[in-house]
């Protein structure tokens, strides 16, 4: 972030063009950073994310195409949590959040995504629950309005019970993106369908707010 805005004011100051010895010296200063950076730091230890997980090669074991790239954005992404939202609130989020990473680790494939088709009736209550609450963080997170405020109660259990749906037909066809109508199976179309449809208008009640 430092360099970035180091660029942004060089920028400023010289109407746009950056001189070599400025580009030379943000240089310097990132890969200074870098080698201040102590071993221990690395360490997984000392990630937020082990607090989950365990380490990164637990995850591994269950979750075949997770990289350390993803891991470390993972962390990153927990550490903005906890800035964002606050000593409190984050042990609040952390806690709803075990239970979905626990349920990664038993029942994801190898994308991390769950056939919530193929877990027990109490278990699935159990994980609907935590996504229940879990989402106004989500949102609060990528600056997004609060789903759970924006929409009706109603919408709101649609809106919870499409994601699960979404995630199933992707860990029923083993991809790790959202896939094309045309790769679903055609039983599984319509509900597909109108799972897309809920997210598609909750993401423009999002916009809208």
């Amino acid at each position: 972030e430092r360099s970035k805005k180091g660029i942004q004011e060089a920028k400023s100051e010289m109407g746009g063009k950056v001189k070599r010895f400025v580009k030379k010296r943000i240089a310097i200063t990132i890969m200074a950073a870098c080698l201040m950076v102590p071993t221990g730091a690395f360490a997984y230890q000392s990630l937020l994310a082990d607090d989950l997980y365990g380490s990164f090669d637990n995850v591994k074991k269950h979750i075949a195409n997770i990289t350390i790239k993803s891991y470390l954005l993972f962390d990153a992404k927990l550490s903005q949590a906890k800035g964002d939202l606050g000593k409190e609130q984050f042990e609040q989020f952390k806690e709803i959040l075990y239970v979905i990473t626990d349920a990664k680790l038993e029942f994801g494939d190898k994308n991390g995504n769950i056939d919530y088709s193929n877990v027990s009736e109490e278990k699935l209550a159990e994980i609907k629950a935590a996504i229940y609450e879990i989402q106004p963080y989500f949102d609060k997170l990528n600056n997004q309005p609060s789903s759970k405020e924006i929409l009706t109660a109603e919408e709101y259990e649609q809106y919870i019970q499409a994601l699960l749906t979404f995630e199933t037909v992707m860990a029923k066809l083993g991809v790790s993106s959202p896939p094309a109508i045309e790769m679903v199976p055609e039983g599984a179309q319509e509900e597909f369908l109108k799972a897309r449809a809920v997210l598609d208008y909750v993401n423009e009640k999002q916009m809208e707010n």
